[in-house]
């Protein structure tokens, strides 16, 4: 989606230091499409102790300005924590239209259901 421009903004999240061997990021594949420009990529990792969260981003060179404002939402959300209102502007951010967001809220949101990755 983001080759064909419909999706301006992508990002993963890893544990930091990585203490697994599973492929959760998918550097390879983005990887082309940084090194011609397509794409630009920055990582950010949050540190809490000697653990954290390693956060990799990739924009649109001209919605670069998502990424600082991704990082800012995850500093609020370490001292807020997550709440509605944070949810929806990752959506925002990451694209999806509001009434993506809105569905998105009401059904795993508000239903406090699992995230594909929580479910064991």
């Amino acid at each position: 989606m983001m080759l064909e421009g419909k999706k301006p903004f992508a990002a993963f999240t890893d544990s930091y230091p990585k203490n697994h061997d599973a492929y959760v990021i998918p550097e390879l594949e983005f990887a082309p499409y940084v090194e011609n420009g397509t794409f630009i990529k920055r990582e950010h990792i949050f540190k809490y102790t000697e653990y954290g969260t390693l956060i990799v981003m990739y924009a649109l060179p001209a919605e670069e300005w998502r990424v600082n404002a991704y990082i800012l939402l995850w500093e609020t959300a370490d001292k807020t924590g997550w709440n509605e209102s944070l949810e929806r502007m990752q959506g925002r951010l990451l694209g999806y239209e509001e009434w993506q967001n809105d569905f998105h809220i009401e059904n795993r949101f508000k239903k406090n259901l699992p995230y594909f990755d929580d479910i064991k």
